[in-house]
């Protein structure tokens, strides 16, 4: 396979001969025929274009789009209650649409904006790939790992919600049932690739120490609520790796010079 981007130029994508690899292979047969919805914020150097006042009027136009009606104001002051408040709005009236996801994604980058620049690029075809979401396995999380080298492609937790870490880091409210509402488990595999900029280590900023004697109060009322027998913050932050891009670095050039992925093409 190779993904095809704006200027014309290819990158080869290598994908495992294992049970994800495969089924990667035939997910992406259908979509090879569908043109990569990839938004201008999928670019991990996208918010270096912007301060983060424009960032928070893309948010308010966005959630205008979509009838949402926002205090810019608490956004420009990055009040987390707040933006914790319209993501509920989100989960709330989310009806499948691109407009709403491009609201939900705003509300992210709008917490994530004083983060360094992700360490990896995603090519997720949203709400296109529907009928090509598959119920994750445990043969595929067993293979999940949290560190993960330049070039290797891989998936990752990507569930309608946060991880129990990001609900504790991001001060939602100290109430059992929004938290086992909200924090969902790795139960689907979604079409999404993602793709290492540089080597990753997905635990190296986690406070583990101050999360987890929060997380073992609540984790037996959330096991019990979707019938999961664990979710460790190690298995929060790893990845099912299942290919590779032996030239990862011309992505990286491409995305810095805002050169976009289009298609994924089968060879």
């Amino acid at each position: 396979m190779q993904i095809a981007f704006s200027d014309s130029s290819n990158v080869d994508l290598e994908i495992d001969s294992t049970p994800l690899g495969d089924t990667y292979q035939k997910i992406y047969k259908h979509l090879s025929h569908v043109p990569i919805p990839f938004k201008p914020w999928d670019n991990p150097w996208y918010k270096k274009d912007y301060s983060f006042k424009e960032v928070v009027e893309l948010l308010d136009m966005y959630a205008k789009k979509v009838g949402v009606v926002i205090d810019r104001d608490q956004c420009l002051q990055q009040n987390q209650i707040y933006l914790n408040y319209i993501h509920k709005v989100y989960e709330e009236y989310y009806d499948g649409s691109s407009s709403w996801l491009d609201f939900h994604e705003h509300i992210h980058i709008c917490e994530l904006y004083d983060r360094p620049i992700s360490k990896y690029a995603s090519i997720d075809y949203r709400h296109l790939a529907g009928p090509l979401i598959k119920p994750m396995r445990p043969d595929w999380i067993n293979l999940a790992a949290s560190k993960i080298k330049a070039g290797e492609v891989f998936t990752s937790w990507s569930e309608l919600g946060k991880i129990p870490y990001d609900y504790w880091q991001n001060n939602e409210p100290d109430d059992i049932d929004r938290l086992c509402v909200l924090c969902k488990p790795w139960i689907s595999m979604k079409p999404r690739i993602l793709i290492a900029l540089e080597d990753i280590d997905g635990l190296a900023n986690v406070d583990v120490v101050n999360f987890e004697p929060w997380w073992n109060q609540r984790h037996q009322a959330w096991s019990q609520y979707w019938n999961w027998p664990n979710f460790t913050v190690e298995q929060m932050f790893s990845s099912v790796v299942f290919g590779r891009i032996p030239n990862y670095k011309l992505v990286v050039e491409n995305l810095k010079n805002n050169i976009l992925p289009t298609q994924i093409k089968i060879t």
